[in-house]
């Protein structure tokens, strides 16, 4: 298993942040800030005045750099403040990164966070192309290492003067904020049906480490606090495991969750399958639910593990298809499909835009392995909530592995298409050796006597070509095998019956006692 890293912005940014807001001393005018990542403070008095701090991110993805800027402004106006003096506290996973004052004389401040090789952090002063014109503030490059990865990071801001730089507050507005910057990290793994795949995640709070797959959940560590203070501090814990929609074990419709093995709730788990090819899981663990596992001491060591699974009930399979409008569930019976066997998928189309409705249209649904079609059928759905749409084709004996189920042209739309994979196990065709069939046709003909036959059953036990329990074949008695298998035997080494016929009728006599071997 090997791991890489990239960094994104999710459409859900502002869902998954981690509150930083500690409780000021009451001798000062202060706030704290909830960790979004763009944050309007609550307004606070200062004089005849009544100011606003705003705190917005944005990351450049080609340098992945973040960008981070802090404007101090009139509540009402939204008129900037001049000659506004920030005094700034970075802070990320505990360590002060650096403090600095910044005279701002429009009142905005802007800082890139720009990844380096520096393992101290720098803060340079960078000026652009629009601040020689008057039209905006200039910048400050902040370089270090440590800003090659996402996460929380921390503020305490401190505003020293407003409106002139000789005006020195007596009592500075303090600000305790967190600003999350996303961090997603992909993992590859190779899962037995399925085949090699890349699991993603991405974190709001702190770097990803133990990451586990074990071909039935996907598991991974970070570094959480459990204190009541950074319990307080934290409206939510959320974290996404992005799926791959070629991974069919993870495109179910439910999922288990355990935080260091406690199960928790179904609430905290949503599925999101807007994005073309990849579906998220997002895992939102409250407040509330944090505080009731700190308080009942299910919690010891500073960290969260969480496992994600597929529900013991684990189908239909769900998906969208790609222009969103249509949600596909899809069964299929037997539930392990076997080369040899005939198939019934079952199927409902939904409306997404209907509340996920179900909706009369047509589709043209195929059935490909090794981009060959293999059945194919064209059809309206039923808008019924009881009927199930159903079509069974035959999977022949030699077919194994990988299937896709194509849904394509729904309401004669080409946006409208979703594939769906399934994983075909080996044929359990029975291969018997030639001598168990020589055996059995001398045996009819009266060439061998019992023994010898019951010597070719017992290799079909011990090769598990025939399957009984223990206990029924402990002891071996020639004369309980009836003349009249003779002729089954004859027949199937004839070449009458097939080996899977002869096989399952003689573990169904053994079965039932009429051989005892």
């Amino acid at each position: 298993m090997s791991a890489h890293y990239r960094f994104s912005v999710n459409p859900y940014f502002l869902l998954g942040i981690l509150v930083v807001g500690l409780v000021f001393s009451i001798e000062m005018p202060g706030s704290f800030g909830h960790g979004l990542g763009s944050e309007i403070m609550d307004p606070v008095t200062v004089g005849d005045k009544q100011v606003t701090l705003e705190v917005g991110s944005t990351t450049d993805y080609d340098t992945d750099i973040r960008q981070i800027t802090i404007d101090l402004s009139e509540t009402i106006t939204r008129d900037l403040i001049n000659e506004t003096t920030f005094n700034v506290e970075l802070i990320k996973s505990g360590e002060i990164l650096f403090v600095n004052n910044f005279e701002r004389d429009d009142g905005v401040l802007i800082m890139n966070l720009v990844p380096s090789e520096d393992v101290d952090v720098q803060v340079i002063n960078q000026e652009t192309f629009a601040s020689f014109f008057g039209l905006a503030s200039d910048q400050f490059n902040v370089k270090g290492k440590v800003f090659e990865s996402g996460g929380l990071y921390e503020f305490n801001i401190k505003i020293l003067t407003i409106d002139n730089y000789s005006n020195v507050l007596t009592e500075p507005i303090e600000y305790y904020l967190g600003i999350s910057i996303p961090e997603t990290t992909y993992y590859e793994i190779n899962d037995d049906g399925f085949g090699k795949q890349q699991i993603g995640i991405i974190t709001y709070y702190d770097q990803i480490s133990d990451f586990e797959y074990d071909q039935t959940s996907i598991k991974f560590t970070f570094p959480f606090e459990w204190s009541n203070d950074a319990i307080e501090q934290s409206s939510v814990v959320h974290q996404e495991i992005l799926i791959p929609k070629t991974f069919g074990d993870f495109l179910v419709s439910s999922f288990t969750v355990h935080l260091n093995e406690i199960l928790l709730s179904e609430t905290v788990i949503n599925i999101d399958d807007f994005s073309k090819d990849e579906r998220i899981i997002h895992v939102v663990i409250s407040q509330e639910e944090l505080r009731e596992l700190f308080e009942n001491e299910a919690i010891v060591d500073d960290k969260i593990v969480l496992e994600i699974r597929p529900s013991s009930n684990d189908l239909p399979m769900v998906g969208l298809t790609e222009n969103s409008q249509f949600k596909i569930m899809l069964d299929w019976d037997p539930r392990e499909i076997i080369g040899g066997e005939n198939v019934m998928l079952s199927f409902n189309i939904l409306d997404v835009f209907l509340k996920d409705r179900p909706i009369s249209v047509s589709y043209e649904l195929s059935v490909v392995h090794d981009e060959v079609v293999i059945f194919r059928e064209n059809g309206i759905s039923t808008d019924s909530k009881d009927i199930q749409n159903q079509v069974e084709f035959l999977v022949s004996d030699s077919l194994s592995g990988l299937i896709i189920v194509k849904f394509e042209n729904l309401g004669g739309s080409e946006l409208t298409n979703l594939e769906l994979p399934i994983i075909i196990n080996e044929s359990n065709n029975i291969i018997i050796p030639d001598w168990v069939r020589n055996n059995a046709g001398w045996w009819s003909d009266g060439q061998i006597p019992d023994s010898a036959f019951a010597n070719g059953i017992q290799f079909l036990i011990k090769e598990r070509i025939i399957v009984v329990p223990v206990t029924e074949t402990e002891s071996q008695n020639e004369s309980n095998i009836p003349e009249w298998i003779k002729t089954n035997a004859g027949w199937w080494a004839h070449g009458q019956i097939d080996d899977r016929t002869f096989a399952n009728g003689i573990q169904f006599l053994i079965k039932i006692g009429i051989i005892v071997i």
